[in-house]
């Protein structure tokens, strides 16, 4: 796409004069993102602008492509009126760098492309860049026309793409420069009449409750715009809150005539007096569908799903409620085809699932698809809804669905209220059956023409007279054509028994949701952050939620930097997130909480005799917790593992693990620790779950520090003998570390460094592993000199494993090599054992393989095989095995041929 600036003039490339610029226009070079702090994209990657100098000279180029910026304006705008007499110079600097770094193929003394030199000053060719901010002005003016001509979601779904672009302050580097001001003032203004006109697209969907919380901060944000708090108060009162709605007009009528002397606009009064009569006319009504064009995968508008081939036409991740929607492609075909079917015989669907998995989500875009009327209820969650509300939802709905449909007087009574009842409070049973059918053969009449969808969504959270009146309904599902649509937690499906069976005598279809999978959540990613994601992070979100759709995108909203991008483990709990699984916890009996919360120290996956243990309680009752905490969605039991249990999400066991207090956490990883010693002492599988445990534990004395650096060592064994190396090494630290807050002066550390050299060596990491041993070697010397008698096996059997590894070359050069010869010559001064000072000269021999003083190498050899020979001349008069000077299997596993300084070969690998 080619932004050519109004009034420009651009030539084919049939001029031959102009063929290269053609060319040029045809692509664009660099995309600018200056709706917050700027950034440049070139060839596909982030790049570099500099310092904040350099980053403001381009910040203002780019607040003015496609038009000259003159030199004196950007001494100005840079240096405030005060240019140094070096500013010039810098200026040419700046400028040279930013084309280096925007054209990084421009061949040398060819000339610019993209910021260009054109008198008085530099221009940025916009032909050839492509700037958010223009992006931004044509998403949010499609979004108006759309709006103009009828069509709610089309502009919804530009207000949205409009607004994702903002990342900040507009121009934030030059914002209060004179010459951005008025530019930085009216992108501000024109995202503000985005955010309302988005909220009047949220309105004109029927999005009332998300509206409200969108609106609800802007109001705050920006008290005295009359339009937002005009779209709040409607929201609320679509929302069933008219006092709330009544309450946002005074507030703002208050403030209007206290802080400023005006009333307010005569819009916001109608609305007052509307609200205060209840006008019907303020009630939503769902837009007529918008004409699809026909086509060969584009089904004729003919009101009725379609069944065969793929789904409707849609936009790759289509917005449902403002919220991008992903995946789900079977669950919608289910449903499309109950509508379908729906057209013979009634039919019902349940959608069930965890919370947060996106059953409302399914329901809507499913209503958005469905090319029938649709009727909405749905159960409040934090507030006790009187009987039947469910029910006054629908068929208020169905009032202004079917507007010349007679309402029996049964069904106009309970919408105006009006409920017959006894004295001891309760419906007359009577006249309970009478409306009951009364609202049946209501909705009945209104399907004779097409399929009806009735939507009951959040059923568990459903009064009992509701509930009666569904399962009445359910009985006549199979001779009419209304398309029950049922959502309810699968977790307290329990408490909707009856209803549910009620249901399953129709012709019923059963949709359990489960997460997303790894390829739509990189889809989610990517769309929410408008920017490709690697696989890797979408299975690192996935690992954290399981493709919870509510974690994932709270989730997805905290991947702002490139670090997190790569390592979503790193991310925070989400807040939101934190709040839903502590409200889930508030279900729950202290006693319950205690146990639990010993079961997310315990870790994501735990066995119950542990977390038993722990808690101080029986295998019993800690069963009964589990159940408790299954039925909220916080624990399920392990399919695999008897007697093991998991939580749902790793998220929601992190959350757990956050909320409890800094002190009380590292205690129970002691409790559990000595648990888990008690419960797999002798295990070796299990020895890294034990480490961890006193390991997090250790900071709380000397003595869990000391066992804390016992049990590490034991795991980093167990992680050496299944040759998972680098797992060994990070324990071997962690051990070390146990030692030092032990605080013993006694500490050996010796078995503690030559584990962490040998697993580094084996990890392929000598760089890392021979400082290692080289600090082993001198805390041996140390420790001989204390004691007055060498530590001669200790320093033999570490010389021998830093040398004894071909691959202790790659970091043999340099200072660890010149620490190593150094450390190697202070052990011989000390070793004075035959056997032990022949095998310390070919270590020694080995680590002075690239000395330059070939002498001293031969020298070494020559005593090496002398002192050999010396040896095993007395081993013969003792029968003894005898040392061969030829054989690799000492410990060093040097070869003696490298010693005699007569080859610069390495080691034979033979």
């Amino acid at each position: 796409m080619i932004n050519i600036a109004a009034g420009s003039s651009f030539r084919t490339a049939s001029d031959p004069s102009r063929r290269d610029e053609a060319r040029v226009a045809c692509r664009v070079l660099a995309e600018f993102r200056a709706l917050g702090p700027l950034e440049a994209v070139v060839a596909g990657r982030l790049v570099d602008l500099g310092a904040p100098k350099q980053r403001a000279l381009l910040a203002l180029l780019v607040s003015r492509a496609g038009q000259p910026v003159a030199v004196e304006v950007i001494l100005e705008a840079l240096w405030a009126e005060h240019p140094p007499p070096s500013a010039m110079a810098s200026l040419q600097a700046y400028v040279a760098n930013l084309r280096r770094v925007l054209e990084p193929d421009r061949a040398p003394r060819t000339p610019a492309t993209v910021l260009r030199t054109c008198p008085p000053g530099y221009l940025l060719d916009r032909r050839v860049v492509d700037v958010d901010v223009h992006r931004f002005s044509g998403h949010a003016t499609a979004g108006w026309q759309a709006w103009d001509r009828g069509d709610a979601q089309q502009a919804l779904r530009e207000f949205e793409t409009a607004l994702s672009l903002w990342r900040g302050q507009a121009y934030a580097e030059v914002a209060y420069a004179p010459c951005i001001v008025p530019e930085v003032a009216r992108l501000e203004e024109l995202r503000l009449s985005v955010v309302e006109a988005r909220c009047a697209a949220l309105l004109a969907v029927g999005a009332h409750e998300v509206a409200v919380a969108e609106l609800d901060a802007f109001v705050h944000a920006y008290p005295l715009r009359e339009y937002g708090c005009e779209l709040l108060s409607l929201a609320l009162y679509r929302a069933g809150r008219q006092a709330d709605a009544l309450g946002v007009l005074r507030a703002t009528q208050r403030r209007l005539s206290e802080e400023l002397g005006i009333d307010p606009r005569p819009s916001l009064q109608h609305l007052e007096r509307e609200i205060l009569n209840q006008v019907p006319a303020l009630e939503w009504r769902p837009a007529p569908p918008v004409a699809v064009p026909t086509g060969p995968d584009r089904p004729a508008a003919t009101g009725r799903a379609r069944t065969t081939g793929p789904l409707p036409p849609a936009a790759p991740s289509p917005l449902v409620d403002g919220e991008v929607f992903v995946g789900r492609e079977d669950a919608l075909r289910q449903l499309l085809d109950a509508l379908t079917g729906a057209t013979g015989r009634g039919r019902v669907v349940t959608v069930s699932g965890e919370p947060g998995i996106g059953k409302t989500s399914l329901l809507r875009r499913f209503a958005m698809l469905a090319g029938a009327p649709v009727l909405w209820g749905s159960c409040p969650e934090h507030v006790v809804a009187p009987p039947l509300w469910l029910w006054e939802q629908i068929l208020r709905a169905a009032g202004t669905c079917f507007p010349h449909h007679p309402v029996p007087a049964p069904v106009a009574e309970l919408l105006n209220g009006d409920h017959q009842q006894m004295a001891d409070g309760t419906e007359v049973a009577t006249a309970t059956l009478r409306r009951f059918e009364a609202i049946l053969h209501y909705l009945t009449d209104a399907s004779q023409a097409a399929p009806l969808v009735i939507v009951f969504d959040h059923l568990h959270r459903a009064d009992a007279s509701s509930l009666k009146l569904l399962a009445h309904l359910a009985e006549s599902v199979p001779e009419n054509r209304l398309l029950l649509a049922v959502s309810y937690r699968s977790g307290e499906a329990a408490s909707l028994a009856e209803t549910l069976a009620a249901l399953a005598r129709s012709e019923l279809t059963r949709i359990e949701l489960a997460g997303l999978d790894v390829r739509e959540t990189r889809c989610l990613a990517s769309d929410l952050l408008h920017r490709e994601v690697g696989r890797p992070t979408a299975e690192g979100l996935w690992e954290r939620t399981e493709g919870n759709p509510f974690f994932l995108r709270e989730l997805i909203k905290l991947l702002t930097t490139d670090e997190h991008l790569a390592h979503p483990h790193t991310v925070p709990v989400p807040v939101p997130v934190r709040e839903v699984v502590l409200r889930r916890m508030g279900c729950l009996p202290q006693s319950a909480l205690d146990v639990v919360s010993v079961a997310a120290v315990a870790g994501r996956h735990f066995a119950i005799e542990i977390v038993a243990e722990a808690a101080g309680i029986g295998i019993e009752s800690a069963l009964e917790i589990m159940d408790a905490a299954g039925a909220v969605g916080l624990i399920v039991e392990d399919e695999q593992r008897l007697g093991w249990f998991r939580f749902t999400h790793a998220l929601a066991a992190e959350a757990l693990y956050e909320s409890i207090g800094r002190l009380r956490r590292v205690r129970l990883h002691r409790r559990i620790g000595m648990a888990a010693v008690r419960a797999w002492a002798g295990v070796p599988e299990r020895a890294a779950e034990i480490a961890r445990h006193w390991l997090l534990a250790a900071e709380l004395d000397p003595a869990a520090a000391a066992r804390a650096c016992t049990y590490a060592a034991a795991a980093a064994r167990a992680a050496d003998t299944r040759l998972a190396f680098g797992e060994a090494a990070t324990l071997w630290r962690q051990a070390l570390t146990a030692a030092e807050l032990a605080q013993r002066e006694d500490f050996d550390r010796y078995p503690l460094l030559l584990g962490l050299g040998t697993s580094l060596y084996r990890a392929g990491n000598p760089r890392d592993g021979l400082p290692v041993f080289i600090q082993a070697i001198e805390e041996s010397l140390v420790v001989g000199e204390s004691r007055g008698k060498p530590a001669t096996s200790r320093l033999v059997a570490v010389a021998a494993a830093a040398v004894g590894e071909p691959l202790w070359r790659q970091s043999g050069d340099g200072e660890a090599g010149r620490r190593l010869v150094d450390a190697l010559e202070r052990a011989l001064a000390q070793v004075t054992d035959p056997v032990s000072h022949a095998l310390l000269l070919s270590c020694l021999g080995v680590a002075r393989m690239r000395d330059d003083d070939r002498g001293r190498r031969v020298a070494l050899s020559d005593e090496a095989l002398a002192l050999t020979r010396l040896v095993n001349d007395r081993l013969a008069l003792t029968d003894l095995p005898q040392v061969d000077a030829n054989r690799s299997n000492s410990p060093g596993q040097a070869r003696w041929s490298m010693l005699d300084g007569r080859s610069d070969q390495g080691p034979n690998p033979n």
